[in-house]
């Protein structure tokens, strides 16, 4: 079973995975809500921080973050399955990666960093 690690005070992020919720039929996947869940980081072993700034995804024994995780995640989802085969190249994944990076410094700073 995955295990899902994503940020419950971000408004984007719960969209997203409240969709996945709903198209994840099989129940494949264990969400983690670490803003809230203290449990959560026990598990993955991370701290609070690290998880907040990137989407972390549990397989088997093997952490994923960042876009290689919504990859990991998507194999399992219903719809987001063609995502998975149709973007699943290195050198896309590495410019999906760039652009996410940006979103997700941005999404932190705007959420996290008190000016």
């Amino acid at each position: 079973m995955k295990k899902v690690f994503y940020d419950g005070n971000c408004p984007i992020c719960n969209k997203e995975i409240e969709l996945y919720k709903k198209l994840n039929k099989n129940k494949s996947v264990k969400w983690y809500n670490i803003y809230t869940d203290n449990k959560a980081l026990k598990i993955i072993n991370k701290s609070r921080e690290e998880c907040l700034k990137a989407f972390h995804v549990i397989d088997g024994d093997k952490i994923y973050k960042e876009t290689e995780a919504f990859f990991i995640l998507w194999k399992d989802i219903k719809y987001f399955k063609i995502l998975y085969y149709l973007f699943n190249f290195k050198l896309i994944k590495r410019f999906l990666n760039i652009f996410y990076k940006i979103y997700a410094k941005y999404r932190y700073k705007k959420l996290y960093i008190k000016k």
